[in-house]
């Protein structure tokens, strides 16, 4: 995990942190209770960490490059995988980046195609 974390902005890193997050939901899994317990405290840490830096990301650049947003979207999948550990915020950060996404893809396009997406995807959002 701290190698992933160490370069979280490569395709290397996210690799790492995809196999780390790997391990840590077969813990949480098929540990035994301190083992299941530990994993998942680490797998709230590191979401809790991962989560801000995308959030404060987000809010700082409104610019950011489809790449980018592309990485992040990815990162925030990966985290999935231990759903249980997952800050309350997840699904609504996971949703600002693909509003983020959406608006890059749509750069040219009709302002109704973009308007029909972005209404697709709130209707994902949860309830408050």
């Amino acid at each position: 995990m701290a190698e992933g974390e160490a370069d979280w902005a490569s395709a290397d890193g996210l690799a790492r942190l995809v196999d780390g997050l790997e391990r840590l939901a077969e813990l949480m899994e098929r540990g035994n209770k301190v083992e299941a317990r530990t994993a998942g405290n680490l797998a709230a840490s590191y979401a809790g960490r991962f989560y801000g830096r995308i959030r404060d990301k987000l809010e700082r650049d409104p610019h950011l490059t489809e790449p980018e947003l592309e990485h992040y979207f990815k990162v925030v999948l990966a985290f999935d995988q231990v759903r249980e550990a997952l800050p309350a915020s997840a699904a609504e950060l996971k949703i600002r980046v693909v509003e983020a996404l959406v608006d890059r893809y749509y750069e040219g396009h009709s302002p109704e195609h973009k308007r029909a997406a972005l209404e697709q995807l709130a209707a994902l959002r949860p309830e408050r």
